[in-house]
């Protein structure tokens, strides 16, 4: 892999990272709606490292959507196929965590519970952990942040 493409892999992984540690952040303090949407945004930076990481081309990083990334990767990371129904789950959040027009009424805050942001948080961490496997087994541990993620 060519030097650049490992360190933009490298940025775009610790911050999948510290995604995860502000979204277990904001559930504890109770901002729920904004730890659905970092769950989200992790999945999504730790996907793109690996994107980066393999040499992928600027139309697969334009995309926000993790079932489109995991099936674009599916054929040479196998082991992600097994992670699309929590992609589905964290695509959910992409919008209507942030925006009170993707809802029908009210606001994000208000229908965003506890458990829904720590079932995204669980979701996020299974792509995570299986983008630093992948990373890890590839012989690249000595850039990934061992207590971050």
């Amino acid at each position: 892999m060519a030097g650049c493409w490992k360190a933009e892999a490298e940025r775009w992984f610790h911050q999948a990272a510290y995604d995860l540690r502000a979204c277990r952040w904001n559930i504890s303090g109770g901002f729920n709606d904004t730890a659905a949407f970092l769950a989200q945004q992790a999945a999504e930076k730790a996907l793109k490292a690996l994107l980066y990481y393999l040499g992928a081309r600027r139309k697969a990083l334009l995309s926000h959507s993790l079932v489109d990334m995991i099936n674009s990767l599916g054929d040479r990371v196998p082991a992600l196929t097994n992670l699309l129904e929590a992609a589905r789950s964290l695509d959910l959040h992409y919008v209507p965590s942030r925006y009170p027009n993707g809802l029908p009424g009210g606001y994000p805050h208000q229908f965003y519970a506890k458990a829904t942001a720590e079932s995204a948080l669980s979701a996020a961490d299974k792509i995570v952990v299986a983008v630093r496997d992948y990373i890890h087994g590839a012989g690249e541990a000595d850039w990934l942040p061992p207590d971050e993620a």
